[in-house]
């Protein structure tokens, strides 16, 4: 997935020759191709032909849509992961709370 949606990222900001393309998402050009080739067939991107020796990457409305749904979910995993860590701090705030109160009490 994230392989995708690096390329997709890129692409985002406007359409790229392959060569370019490759380096940005630090991938062989011939795998970017396969990988460019998947999002061709299934409409998040657009090879857009110039000339002969021209051609560029776009990304497709569908593929904005795409983009925005993983890019969400990336998010997700992470704030996902991050959670146990937000509950432990929570916990340890708590304690030290109520070790405070209990310190002045006593």
């Amino acid at each position: 997935m994230d392989k995708y949606l690096n390329i997709l990222e890129v692409l985002v900001a406007r359409p790229q020759k392959t060569d370019y393309l490759a380096r940005r998402v630090r991938m062989e050009e011939r795998v970017l191709k396969r990988h460019l080739g998947f999002l061709v067939s299934n409409g998040v991107v657009e090879k857009r032909r110039f000339s002969e020796k021209l051609s560029l990457y776009a990304i497709t409305e569908r593929g904005l849509a795409v983009f925005k749904t993983l890019r969400t979910l990336k998010y997700l995993e992470k704030l996902r992961d991050s959670l146990p860590v937000v509950e432990e701090a929570r916990e340890i705030a708590a304690a030290l709370a109520k070790r405070s109160t209990g310190g002045r009490d006593g």
